[in-house]
């Protein structure tokens, strides 16, 4: 059980590195050097996350990302990366909820650090995030 939903976190982290070099070309400035930056923090993530997992379970990286609503403007943007942090949020409180010790402690500060950013990008501040 664990192991399926890391991969689901994985599968997550992937969508919002997509979603990052899809916003990038939205944002300007401060925003979109934030949006770059959190690529290489997201792709170890995903590294940290695979080294928790048996190596022929890690889901390989899918070959785009479809975001559920169009990204054409800042505003659908940044809209984009609240939601992706906050359905981490949910994704990380799921493999906090299956694993124990450091795993835990991991997924526990992850999922913090989804809603912190969540919020960063605009969003409300939700006693337990959820996508909108």
């Amino acid at each position: 059980m664990p192991e399926a939903l890391i991969c689901d976190a994985i599968r997550s982290e992937q969508n919002y590195v997509f979603a990052c070099g899809l916003v990038g070309a939205q944002l300007k400035g401060g925003a979109r050097r934030r949006a770059v930056n959190q690529l290489a923090d997201r792709r170890q993530r995903i590294e940290v996350l695979a080294a928790m997992i048996d190596q022929t379970q890690v889901p390989s990286t899918p070959p785009g990302f479809e975001p559920p609503a169009p990204i054409d403007n800042a505003r659908s943007a940044r809209r984009a990366l609240v939601d992706l942090n906050n359905s981490l949020v949910g994704a990380y409180a799921q493999v906090a909820a299956t694993t124990e010790g450091d795993d835990r402690a991991l997924a526990v500060a992850t999922a913090q650090d989804c809603a912190r950013t969540a919020v960063q990008w605009g969003g409300a501040s939700q006693a337990f995030p959820t996508a909108e």
